[in-house]
């Protein structure tokens, strides 16, 4: 019998900002601005049913663990930040653990692979399996093969790994820049390289030909020790304000990498887990905290150490209307 490939079609739409809106430069981004940018994004973020329980307010995550049978762990602000250790998260690992508690480390990273990922948090004293481990561009990777766009496909933002689905043609665009408008699509990875040339080379190209933009990491920054990395959705929202069309996310809060991740939770334990019974420990009210309650995930915020520290919580939690099922200091 002879194979198939069926194409996918992705339909292009636009997304009007609102006319006040403003996207701070580099310097001037904190977390204020970053909520007011994830805010201006709601219209196309996933939506939920906001429930009126109380929160429940916990000193560490530790104190909370009887609650669940499995968690799920973002990387920076709960695990690491920057390059050092969340202080204590290795300890209450260790209990889930003792706990029979599911661990699944559940990232936006896109730029490398979740291998390195894996050695990343290892060179931490942070040890997980390979399959412990779920980015956003393991997600992309699968998204992608079963929903194949046109080829060829342009690759931004990998450091060092190959990017390959299967059947469909790619290309490294960081080896030779002019071949952007030879791209039937686009896949955004990460921005650890990204300037203001790639920037306008990626603009110009999909202004004057719309195709498909997939962005494997819809993180506005990742918090580090003294300041914010900027990533991928901060210079999309810039295209975006700018009238290239939306792209297509594949982190969280979208749902397919929370499908993956609860599809990995089921096979790590052998065993079906209630969704009620599945914690998203994060620091982010509008990836992780949102993503978890569009699923019907438990929601756990976690304050010191992530986007959120030293910031009037009560206050952007009243504005954002997106409410974690439980808050705790530190792990």
């Amino acid at each position: 019998m002879e194979n198939f490939n069926i194409k996918s079609k992705f339909v292009l739409e636009k997304f009007q900002f609102d006319q006040k809106f403003i996207i701070p430069p580099v310097k001037d981004m904190n977390a204020d601005s970053v909520i007011n940018i994830y805010e201006s994004m709601r219209d196309f973020f996933p939506k939920y049913q906001e429930n009126n329980q109380d929160i429940t307010l916990a000193p560490k995550l530790e104190n909370i663990l009887d609650n669940f049978e499995a968690l799920l762990l973002d990387a920076f602000g709960v695990l690491n930040v920057g390059s050092s250790l969340i202080p204590g998260i290795i300890k209450t690992l260790e209990k889930a653990r003792k706990k029979d508690i599911t661990l699944l480390v559940v990232t936006n990273g896109a730029s490398n692979n979740s291998f390195k990922k894996r050695d990343q948090l290892a060179s931490l004293g942070l040890e997980f399996s390979n399959d412990e481990i779920i980015s956003s561009r393991e997600t992309a990777e699968i998204f992608l093969s079963f929903n194949q766009p046109e080829g060829p496909l342009g690759v931004l933002g990998n450091v060092g790994n190959n990017f390959n689905i299967p059947n469909l043609s790619s290309f490294e665009l960081e080896q030779d820049p002019d071949m952007f408008d030879e791209m039937n699509s686009f896949i955004l990875l990460g921005t650890l390289q990204w300037d203001t040339i790639w920037q306008e080379i990626l603009f110009n190209s999909l202004k004057a030909n719309p195709r498909p933009l997939f962005v494997a990491n819809p993180d506005l920054v990742a918090p580090h020790e003294k300041n914010f990395s900027m990533e991928p959705a901060y210079y999309v929202s810039h295209l975006i304000k700018n009238g290239i069309h939306l792209p297509f996310w594949l982190g969280k809060p979208f749902p397919t990498i929370f499908e993956l991740a609860i599809n990995r939770l089921n096979e790590l334990s052998g065993r079906h887990i209630p969704l009620s019974r599945i914690g998203m420990v994060g620091d982010s009210l509008h990836t992780d905290i949102l993503g978890a309650n569009s699923y019907g995930l438990k929601s756990i915020l976690m304050t010191k150490y992530g986007l959120l520290k030293n910031t009037n919580l009560g206050s952007i939690i009243k504005k954002t209307k997106i409410s974690p099922d439980y808050i705790v200091e530190t792990p």
